[in-house]
């Protein structure tokens, strides 16, 4: 069986508190020792020191027109996140890079996480992704590499490789084939931990049986309509840790926010650190990364309020792929709704 990673990102040696007034959470951090064991026994540790917020609340998924991102990156730094969300498909890591650097913040305070993109799931193809990522980001580690999504494309340059009918053009290989690939990679100082994204339970626990080393962290949709209780218990019995909630547009959820003087995400945001989740928020507006770093402690009836918006509704899907990533929908729908979303995909990533 393979062992847990040990003293897990933002729980070893993290004390959090809460003030009274409910005003910005604040965290008391001690530096935090992280180490990843192995099934025979051998493991290796490594050391961050955070000075300033805890990476539990990020900056991801950023999008905008060139020099937005940098800007954006480096007003996240100065006005205290320390974790950068990163990821190859959102084709910015030099600009990311770039605000790292104009930021002035030492790279030993900054938790980056990249993602390996669906193309480079080939083993012989994970270590070259990763440096590219590295060189485009300017720093020569990561603290945290994910596997993007538990599905492989056909391997190539083509971000969405798709055949002259508009359908995804997938490859058979094995997530723990490409895990195992990115397990090789913490024995050359690249990576500090690695973990997965989009993976429900069956596909997780298939992978752990086939790996040496339990994911450090699964990135998930988690939300107030999607809460996914059992499965965070899951992931918490095995050391896992969760991240990243999502804003959902709802009148309760903009009722509560006018009612206790915060804005919507701020709220969400502070539900999910509330949950033990990692939240990253995203924007490239300097006034919104600084307000959505305002993380409170709230009210527990506020609290429960939140958590009594549960739909089991999931809002973000992938089907078009051709894939079942979740095993909700059915491999003969998704291949249906793949077909069918075939013209759309020429004219969005046909040659």
């Amino acid at each position: 069986m393979p062992y847990s990673n040990t003293g897990q990102i933002n729980q070893a040696g993290l004390q959090s508190s809460f003030n009274s007034s409910h005003k910005q959470k604040y965290f008391l951090l001690k530096p935090v020792s992280i180490t990843q064991s192995y099934s025979n026994g051998a493991s290796y540790a490594f050391h961050t020191e955070y000075r300033g917020q805890d990476p539990s609340c990020g900056l991801r998924d950023l999008a905008g027109s060139p020099g937005q991102v940098e800007k954006a990156v480096e007003a996240a730094l100065r006005c205290g996140y320390k974790h950068i969300d990163c990821a190859a498909i959102y084709r910015n890591e030099v600009e990311v890079g770039e605000g790292i650097r104009k930021s002035g913040v030492p790279r030993s305070e900054i938790f980056i996480t990249g993602k390996l993109w669906n193309t480079k799931h080939a083993p012989e193809d994970v270590e070259g992704a990763l440096d590219k990522s590295l060189k485009d980001l300017g720093v020569e580690y990561l603290d945290l590499y994910l596997m993007h999504w538990p599905v492989a494309f056909k391997s190539g340059d083509d971000w969405f490789p798709i055949d002259s009918e508009g359908v995804f053009e997938l490859a058979d290989i094995d997530p723990a084939t490409t895990y195992t690939a990115m397990e090789k990679l913490l024995q050359t100082g690249k990576v500090k931990a690695i973990g997965v994204s989009n993976f429900n339970k069956n596909r997780l626990d298939n992978l752990i049986s086939k790996t040496t080393v339990v994911p450090a962290v699964n990135q998930i949709e988690v939300h107030p309509y999607f809460q996914q209780p059992e499965f965070f218990k899951y992931c918490q019995s095995k050391g896992i840790q969760i991240g990243e909630p999502r804003t959902v547009d709802d009148p309760l959820v903009a009722e509560i926010a006018k009612k206790i003087g915060l804005d919507i995400g701020q709220v969400l945001y502070s539900w999910g650190v509330q949950r033990g989740h990692v939240v990253l928020p995203k924007s490239v507006t300097p006034s919104r990364i600084e307000s959505n770093l305002q993380v409170h402690k709230l009210p527990d009836d506020i609290f429960e309020q939140l958590n009594g918006m549960e739909r089991n509704k999931r809002l973000h899907w992938q089907s078009h792929w051709g894939f079942d990533i979740f095993g909700e929908v059915g491999e003969a729908e998704v291949k249906r709704i793949a077909k069918e979303a075939g013209p759309a995909n020429l004219k969005k990533f046909g040659k």
